[in-house]
């Protein structure tokens, strides 16, 4: 019988000073999860597959780590996800251009070459300062069936890295969302008594569209490591036209750091 894979960590390269942000996060997690790390890098059909790999080899050894590398050419939308369960990746990270529209790392490119994808995507916004930047974590909760995968993620940072997990309840009016939103919390509560996660729960005067954002601007003043969130599930005309309402959220004016699940039944999970 074949060896199971060891799970993987991307981090998306283009060779920027951004990359090597994103790098730094990528090694803290692969230590923080117990996951091995990937660096993969955005290349033309014409480029040097080899010349890019040496490249990518050079970075690992002036960061003092080890990590496999990868050169993804055509579609990347298609070839990213094919990659994915080939290497056994549970998550990728990347430090977006916000300045170039045509750049493949623009957040807007790069959102939709995520929208199918089966593990999170964490959006870094700037140079880790501390070692303890992911032991707080901030998880905004809806009424949704889908945000018990945020719950789950949030417990990893708990228990590998023993994070403190503040989550964050809006107010509804509406019995029904009401109802779902005492559903999750139960949920979170029975879930972080079982693994023995420190959190605590905030009940806040935000509406259920602006618990998001709200968690953002929470986050930026606790210093906390990031923020889960859930990306859109169906886009409507608003946001072919303008984006998804993530792409706001990644791009804060406050540098916070972004986690999102796409909303979908088989997505990847970390081995314990």
């Amino acid at each position: 019988m074949d060896e199971e894979k060891s799970q993987q960590i991307i981090v998306l390269t283009d060779f920027t000073e951004r990359s090597n942000i994103a790098l730094d996060h990528g090694i803290l997690l692969s230590e923080v999860l117990e996951k091995e790390l990937t660096i993969v890098c955005l290349a033309q059909e014409k480029e040097d597959e080899a010349a890019l790999h040496e490249k990518m080899k050079a970075i690992t050894k002036t960061k003092n780590t080890v990590a496999d590398t990868k050169v993804l050419k055509g579609k990347f939308t298609v070839t990213f996800n094919e990659m994915v369960p080939e290497i056994n990746a549970v998550l990728v990270i990347v430090c977006f251009n916000n300045a170039d529209k045509k750049s493949d790392f623009h957040p807007a490119r790069l959102l939709k070459m995520f929208r199918a994808s089966r593990i999170p995507y964490l959006f870094v916004n700037k140079a880790i300062t501390s070692s303890s930047l992911y032991k707080k974590i901030i998880l905004p909760i809806d009424a949704s069936k889908e945000t018990k995968e945020k719950v789950l993620w949030a417990s990893y940072f708990g228990r590998f890295n023993e994070a403190e997990i503040k989550v964050m309840i809006p107010t509804a009016k509406d019995e029904y969302l009401l109802r779902y939103l005492s559903n999750n919390l139960k949920f979170i509560k029975k879930i972080f008594k079982n693994l023995d996660v420190k959190y605590n729960v905030l009940n806040t005067s935000e509406k259920l569209e602006k618990i998001d954002e709200a968690a953002i601007i929470t986050a930026a003043e606790e210093n906390a490591g990031l923020v889960i969130i859930l990306s859109t599930k169906s886009y409507g005309m608003i946001d072919l036209l303008k984006g998804p309402r993530e792409l706001a959220l990644i791009t804060n004016q406050q540098q916070v750091s972004v986690m999102c699940l796409n909303q979908r039944d088989d997505l990847y999970v970390l081995c314990d």
